[in-house]
């Protein structure tokens, strides 16, 4: 999405509005916008619940919205993270949750994060792999050579995905933190590698 919202500028994110048993509409959205006041390069993030209504599209009047949330410290990623949290929590009282609701808000964020595609830009594969597998077999994914806005994407779902396995935690002021790890992933301008926790991952570049 590339709509913008509000005075303020709020970039959709996602949107979801549907028709509960009472005839009656309900619904909220996730935006997000550079902040310019806690650091440059921040980004805040919204939680907005729309009007409720008689049709799909009465959500918004005059471009704004019922009431909503936001979510505005230094660190961008963890803007995201809570904000995520908390328009899933709102999606009960929207009646707009499913079982996949989490799952496809988490794809729009990523899919936002990874940008544009660049014209011109080598085709990458996105992949994982536990760095040190022990004794264990070893484990980790990689795509195919994919066009460079999608081999971000799929970076930046294989660090949502193996978020629990990679136990960051325990690798605290070793490897990059999950901030640092999406941070770094998002504004890729080419082949990267880097350690998460326990995990490595990576964009190579298209060589043929």
């Amino acid at each position: 999405m590339s709509t913008t919202v509000g005075a303020e500028g709020w970039t959709l994110v996602h949107q979801a509005r549907q028709k509960h048993y009472d005839d009656r509409y309900y619904g909220q959205f996730l935006g997000t916008r550079k902040t310019g006041t806690l650091t440059p390069d921040a980004t805040e993030w919204i939680v907005g619940r729309l009007f409720d209504g008689k049709s799909p599209d009465d959500g918004f009047r005059d471009g704004e919205w019922a009431y909503s949330k936001r979510f505005q410290s230094t660190q961008s990623t963890d803007n995201a993270d809570r904000a995520l949290k908390a328009y899933v929590e709102m999606s009960y009282d929207t009646f707009v949750w499913d079982r996949v609701f989490e799952q496809r808000v988490g794809e729009a964020i990523d899919r936002h994060l990874a940008g544009p595609e660049v014209p011109g830009a080598p085709k990458l594969s996105a992949g994982w792999y536990r760095s040190d597998p022990g004794p264990s077999v070893p484990i980790g994914s990689h795509t195919i050579h994919l066009p460079f806005h999608e081999a971000k994407y799929e970076l930046l779902q294989h660090l949502r995905r193996t978020e629990l396995g990679a136990m960051a935690h325990l690798t605290r002021g070793v490897t990059l933190d999950r901030h640092e790890a999406v941070e770094l992933a998002s504004q890729a301008k080419g082949p990267i590698r880097f350690e998460y926790g326990y995990n490595t991952y990576w964009l190579v570049a298209d060589v043929s």
